[in-house]
């Protein structure tokens, strides 16, 4: 079985708060991911004025969950294995995740531009940072869009808090990061990035000239297995977005068709099955 994770790996998302790992999904899944993500924003990759249809206030995320692809990519063996190593433990589960698709910049659509450098949770709380990661789905060259982020800060967080966090008007949503340069992933379809909570990010702008399509998504410990057991399999059989993200513009809710067909390893993931 192969190792996922190197120790050059774990050094690097010591130090910068990140880590790369190659060729975790295979291509047979990101194809389907792709195609079901384009069908879902009613962009034909063939045509390119089709691929401007998303709400511009959501940055290029689409809030689709329940795809049958983007479950195949939740239960992924290779993706299990990488998380298993990450945390140590067999005893994951998963979330339930949106995807992105971001067209390249046009002078006729400003809006798909660079997207804002954040944090996704208040880097001053005191809990124990977590991680969060996306499958790359198609190829991401540097300037494509891709994932971005800013390790100096990372390195540095607890003395950049200090000067810039304990300000009344900051908002680790809305930093006023983006005049910084960034450090952007290139990477393949099916590779993974993964990174701390306590690293600014965000979406770089797509200066190539093909959509970034990638999807996030999580295996980790749960720190309150029967609460999240429950509300997994509820949004599983009835196909509606997990509930703080409900209402976003372009959603259907609940998603059509049947629920998705599950492994063994999906299930035991939302906790339909024992470990």
């Amino acid at each position: 079985m192969r190792q996922w994770i190197t120790d050059h790996d774990r050094e690097q998302f010591r130090a910068e708060g990140h880590m790369v790992i190659r060729n975790v999904v295979p291509s047979s899944i990101t194809r389907n991911a792709v195609r079901e993500i384009a069908a879902f924003v009613g962009a034909d990759l063939a045509d390119s004025p089709t691929w401007y249809g998303g709400p511009p206030e959501l940055d290029g995320v689409v809030p689709m969950h329940h795809a049958q692809s983007l479950w195949d990519i939740r239960q992924c063996p290779n993706l299990y294995q990488l998380f298993t190593e990450f945390f140590g433990t067999p005893r994951l589960m998963l979330d339930i995740n949106r995807c992105i698709f971001r067209p390249p910049v046009r002078p006729a659509f400003p809006d798909a531009g660079q997207g804002t450098i954040h944090w996704d949770t208040d880097p001053m709380a005191p809990e124990e940072p977590s991680v969060q990661a996306v499958v790359l789905l198609t190829d991401v060259t540097r300037d494509g869009g891709g994932f971005q982020c800013l390790p100096e800060i990372y390195r540095n967080l607890d003395a950049w808090l200090q000067r810039y966090g304990i300000k009344d008007d900051f908002n680790f949503f809305e930093p006023g990061l983006n005049h910084l340069k960034t450090t952007q992933i290139a990477g393949k379809a099916g590779d993974v990035i993964l990174w701390s909570t306590k690293l600014p990010h965000g979406s770089a702008a797509n200066l190539s000239s093909r959509p970034r399509i990638a999807a996030f998504v999580t295996l980790q410990p749960p720190d309150d297995y029967e609460q999240l057991r429950n509300s997994l399999m509820t949004w599983w059989l009835t196909k509606r977005a997990p509930d703080q993200w409900r209402g976003m513009p372009g959603q259907v809710d609940p998603e059509s068709g049947a629920p998705a067909v599950l492994s063994e390893l999906g299930l035991k993931l939302i906790g339909a099955r024992p470990w």
